[in-house]
Parts: C-alpha cells; sequence; structure tokens
C-alpha cells in the first residue's frame, strides 16, 4: 500500500499525462513509427538484369526496466547480420537469398540464430508479393498491444506468403507466416499466424488534415490432424478498429501532429489455454513531432485482453508470474524518440518511454537504441 506522502506525486503524475493527451488531440504521428527500422526489398529500375550484394546491420539495445507482475523487466543487447545475393530479372521480378544471423552478446552460444533466407519478390506499380522469407515483424505496422515491437529483435525472420500495396495513399499488408510445420507423428501441433493491416488515406482540405481508417487483424492458430499433441486445437483472435488524424507543417517548429484512437478485441474460440475467452480494449495515441524529435503520449485501458504476439505489458495475463491475472489494465505511457539518419547508409533511434500504472501505482520505463546499415552494391548484368 501506498503511504498518504507518495500519493499526490502519483496523482499529479496521472492528471499531466491525461491533460497533454488532451491538448496535443485537438490538433493531432501516434502509434509507434518504426520507420527507421523498416526493411523493405527494394526495386530500383536502373536494376534490371543485374545481380547484386546486399547487406543489412542492425545493432540494438532494448531494457526494460520494469517490475511490475505482468510483464519482469530484462535486457536485449546484439546485434544482427543480414547479408544476400539478389538477382533483378526486370522491373517486376526479383530473387534473394542469404543468411540471417543473431547474437546477443554474452550467450553461452557463439551465435543465437543463425538461418538460410530467400524470397521471390513480384511488383506490379503498387502491389507487391512475397514468397519465402517475408517483410515481416513491424514491417506489419500493427499496433504494439497486437504486434510486439522486441519481435524485431527476437522473430525478425518470418517465412510464407505476403501481398502488399504501398503508396502514399494506401497501406495494405496481408501475410500467413508459417512458424511450425510438423510431419506425420509429430508431438506438437502445426502453428502459423494471419494478419491483415488495411489503411486507407483521406484528404481533407479543412486545415490540410489527412484522415485514415485503420483495420487491423490477427489470428494465431494452432491445429493440425497428423499430430499426437494432447492440447486440442485452437484459434486466437486479436482484432484493432482506429482512426489517424495526422497534420504536416512545411515550416515552423512543429512538423507533424498525429492522434490515433483504436479499440480493439481479443477472442478465444476453442481450449482452456488461457482465463478469459473474450476482452477488449481502448487505446489512444497523440504524437507531436519536431525535426527528429518526438514525443508521444498514450493511454491504455485493457478488459480481459490477451494478444499471444502482442507487447506483454498490454496483457491481462502474466508473462512472467504464472497464474497471475490483472482483469482490467489501465496505463500510461510517454514516449520520447530521437531518430536521424547518421551517414549515408546509417540511421539511429533512441527513446526512452516510461509507463506509469494506474491501477498498481506503480512507474516503470524503458530504453532502447537501435543502429542500422543499410548497403547495396551492383555486381553488374548476368
Amino acid at each position: 500500500m501506498m503511504s498518504s506522502a507518495k500519493k499526490p506525486p502519483v496523482i499529479l503524475f496521472k492528471y499531466v499525462c491525461i491533460s497533454i493527451c488532451l491538448l496535443i488531440s485537438y490538433n493531432s504521428r501516434a502509434q509507434v513509427n518504426n520507420l527507421f527500422l523498416y526493411d523493405p526489398i527494394t526495386f530500383n529500375a536502373g536494376d534490371s538484369g543485374r545481380i547484386g550484394f546486399s547487406v543489412i546491420n542492425n545493432n540494438y539495445l532494448r531494457n526494460t526496466e520494469y517490475y511490475n507482475n505482468i510483464e519482469v523487466g530484462r535486457t536485449l543487447f546484439g546485434y544482427q547480420l543480414i547479408p544476400s545475393l539478389y538477382y533483378q530479372v526486370n522491373s517486376h521480378i526479383k530473387l534473394q537469398g542469404g543468411l540471417f544471423v543473431r547474437k546477443d552478446f554474452g550467450g553461452d552460444e557463439p551465435y543465437t540464430t543463425v538461418t538460410p533466407t530467400f524470397t521471390l519478390k513480384l511488383k506490379n506499380n503498387n502491389w507487391q508479393i512475397l514468397f519465402g522469407t517475408l517483410e515481416g515483424s513491424i514491417n506489419h505496422r500493427m499496433v504494439e498491444p497486437m504486434f510486439d515491437i522486441a519481435a524485431y529483435i527476437e522473430k525478425h525472420m518470418e517465412n510464407g506468403f505476403q501481398l502488399k500495396h504501398v503508396s502514399d495513399k494506401f497501406f495494405f499488408d496481408t501475410w500467413i507466416n508459417w512458424e511450425k510445420f510438423i510431419e506425420r507423428g509429430a508431438t506438437e501441433k502445426e502453428m502459423l499466424t494471419t494478419g491483415l493491416n488495411l489503411q486507407p488515406k483521406i484528404t481533407v482540405t479543412i486545415n490540410q488534415f489527412s484522415v485514415t481508417p485503420i483495420i487491423q487483424g490477427m489470428l494465431s492458430h494452432r491445429g493440425g490432424q497428423i499430430d499426437k499433441d494432447s492440447i486440442s486445437f485452437y484459434v486466437i483472435a486479436n482484432y484493432a478498429a482506429g482512426i489517424r488524424f495526422m497534420k504536416q507543417n512545411n515550416t515552423g517548429f512543429i512538423s507533424e501532429w498525429r492522434f490515433e484512437p483504436y479499440l480493439l478485441r481479443y477472442s478465444l474460440n476453442d481450449g482452456n489455454i488461457y482465463p478469459f475467452k473474450e476482452g477488449n480494449a481502448i487505446y489512444i495515441n497523440a504524437t507531436v513531432k519536431a525535426k527528429n524529435l518526438s514525443v508521444m503520449f498514450s493511454y491504455w485501458e485493457g478488459n480481459s485482453y490477451i494478444a499471444p504476439k502482442g507487447s506483454p505489458i498490454y496483457s491481462s495475463l502474466s508473462l512472467d508470474r504464472p497464474g497471475h491475472i490483472e482483469p482490467n489494465r489501465h496505463l500510461l505511457f510517454i514516449r520520447l524518440f530521437y531518430e536521424k539518419k547518421v551517414f549515408e547508409h546509417i540511421s539511429m533511434s533512441a527513446r526512452f518511454e516510461p509507463v506509469y500504472d494506474l491501477k498498481n501505482s506503480l512507474l516503470d520505463y524503458s530504453y532502447s537504441l537501435y543502429l542500422t546499415y543499410r548497403g547495396n552494391w551492383n555486381f553488374g548484368k548476368k
């Protein structure tokens, strides 16, 4: 129990955060902007018929100083190396294959993960099809309660099928990530995740605002008929519906305002793997950006909400305390981002994210640093 001497600062923190969110929402990038971390397979019209080499080096430090009962803090510190050879057949077809290497400093093994990659990518105007290694993880642009930011580090590689449309006016991404393949008599069930992100942009002439309806959904499936696993078949569904109000300024100190409210839904179709069969949540974000610095305020109110791929701190089910549940979760976030292209091929993203648990009167925080190198070289025509 918190003493009365400590309550005033806590109450002040709470109402200052809420007040700032409301002020920013009058004009307002909200769902966390991970643009500096995206790593799509690119097409260049002048590279048709060329063979080349690309390398991506992601260096990361993510530390969560969490002392709550839902997610306990930890540190991820290391690098990823993704060298690839590619052949761009023409302006519509590209083949790319290589290796994904992840090294966590201090680990018992020389490398945490070493796995091959291969992608066939087709492109026609703004439509794209990928078969093999996907543009996955945070490239899906899902909200954090549905897709954990730590997947960028821990589950960077996804394999399966993906259909995308990427333009200034419309973003669409649907995919199947096949996570567990089984043979006959396997002791585990097959596992896959499928998702959808739909964002059509509408420009409003009043005050030069843009309005973007957002529909997102993910299904986490565990099933199959040829295994010997005693756990029953199940499908976990997570949905989000929201809207983004955004205004960009070409002049002045403030370059961008955003406001994004979401409604989220969770349901479990069968089985007793979770204590709740269904749940819902409200997620409100407001962001102001000036040059390389962004400040984002978020409010989360979850009721029996669970998302197996989402950031654990939003969940009503503990990741680290078996059996512990908190049906009602009320969180306030203040996120500070500094993002910059340091050199021609190197970009940096630094983040500091305090989070206040309103129900348990607990203040936690996390900080992270991402430094990414991307390079491409052409050898000539095949």
